[in-house]
């Protein structure tokens, strides 16, 4: 609560935004007491601003926020700095109900998907259909970027729209993909420390899960219209077996006797008929799957009407066709992070449209290529840049002859 009021006194009486902008950051307790002692040291640097005028008062104002964004961003991770900054580096609406109005609003001039010929299709507001071929990753976060040059490259290049990451000086550049991935944190690569599951089945969650979507939409509200889509947690780790070692049954299953979690696990066991075993936990995986995606569907259809969904971005790794089918009552599309391994996967992709009927957004795909003594990973890297950039135009190419695929984004174009 004292960080919450702090923020408050900050931003001015009556901006709930900010309760909700911090449910939706989901803060660790470290993080929330690294963030309290930057505020309070912020509210002790404005008692000392006082003394000071003219150009002396503009040059320690400069000083002192450079110094307090690099902080900030060694406390937050790039999601978190991602809606940190969406809120307070962006112009402040003169009423805050203003933006809430517009968010609840139905927009007919928003992206939308059509069919043409035969072939799946993203129309802009303006009715014209186009092929995204974007950028991933543009905001690294450890990269200092001329967002000027960036999108004068970019364009020259022939590229047309960015992906998830955008940041926000460039939303307004070219549609992109608004994404979030800290909502519930199990992105497989945060590792067996990082990930945390969460009891989807407990009211205070699913109410902490709907003000985060609601905050996020809220602050791409302004761009609204160049958004191409909205994707939800990147890589999940769905499947019960992988290679972390934990999975949501189990974490369920280990909650206290009166978790709503636990209760409703117990209720499954009474009804379920099969043998105990992996049948039984992939059972109740999907129902978890249920609830979740009920959850963020609801709340993204309710807080982003009229704008396309690709939900939980996956990997091959980490598909599970029947987490799959729980997700399909909510989205548009389907959002696909194929393995770096050079060639267009098209069975895998035939695959996967051939089960879920929908078009596929290609998220994040890359080519590697040996440069110098840099620490490239990737699995059979091409042996040069031109090598890769043949690879490169053959992967675009065969995705603009596959008439369910609806774009391409090439992940990391800043070299971090």
């Amino acid at each position: 609560m004292a960080l919450n009021a702090i923020l408050l006194d900050a931003a001015g009486k009556g901006s709930d935004t900010v309760a909700r902008l911090l449910e939706a950051m989901n803060l660790t307790e470290s993080q929330q007491a690294d963030l309290e002692a930057l505020e309070q040291r912020r509210k002790i640097a404005m008692v000392g601003f006082q003394s000071l005028k003219g150009e002396a008062l503009k040059e320690a104002r400069n000083a002192f926020q450079s110094e307090r964004r690099t902080k900030l961003k060694k406390v937050f991770n790039e999601e978190q700095w991602a809606l940190w900054s969406s809120y307070w580096e962006r112009p402040r609406t003169p009423n805050a109900q203003s933006a809430e109005v517009k968010l609840k609003e139905k927009d007919s001039q928003n992206i939308t998907l059509t069919k043409i010929n035969g072939r799946h299709w993203i129309v802009r507001p303006d009715g014209k259909p186009f092929f995204a071929h974007g950028i991933t990753h543009v905001g690294g976060n450890r990269a200092r970027i001329d967002y000027a040059k960036i999108s004068t490259a970019c364009k020259d290049l022939g590229f047309n729209a960015y992906g998830y990451g955008c940041p926000t000086q460039l939303r307004s550049d070219m549609p992109y993909i608004a994404s979030w991935n800290h909502l519930v944190p199990i992105s497989y690569y945060r590792g067996s420390n990082g990930i945390k599951f969460v009891d989807v089945f407990d009211a205070r969650v699913e109410a902490r899960l709907e003000a985060g979507v609601k905050a996020y939409c809220l602050l791409n509200v302004r761009t609204s219209q160049n958004i191409i889509g909205y994707c939800w947690t990147d890589l999940g780790t769905w499947p019960l077996n992988n290679h972390i070692g934990k999975n949501w049954v189990d974490y369920i299953r280990s909650l206290p006797e009166d978790a709503s979690g636990r209760q409703a696990y117990q209720k499954f066991l009474r009804a379920w008929k099969g043998d105990d075993g992996k049948d039984r936990d992939q059972a109740f995986l999907r129902l978890i799957a249920r609830e979740y995606f009920r959850i963020i569907g609801e709340a993204q259809r309710k807080y982003a009407p009229d704008h396309l969904i690709f939900g939980d971005r996956f990997g091959f790794n980490t598909l599970d066709f029947d987490i799959l089918q729980e997700m399909l009552p909510y989205v548009d599309g389907i959002a696909i992070q194929p393995p770096f391994h050079g060639a267009f996967p098209k069975e895998k992709f035939d695959e996967i449209h051939q089960i879920t009927g929908k078009p596929i957004l290609i998220c994040d795909f890359a080519i590697r290529f040996k440069d110098g003594d840099k620490d490239i990973r990737s699995w059979k890297p091409a042996a040069d840049s031109i090598a890769a950039g043949k690879t490169y135009a053959e992967y675009v190419t065969a995705a603009l002859k596959t008439d369910y695929i609806v774009g391409v984004f090439w992940c990391n174009p800043v070299d971090t």
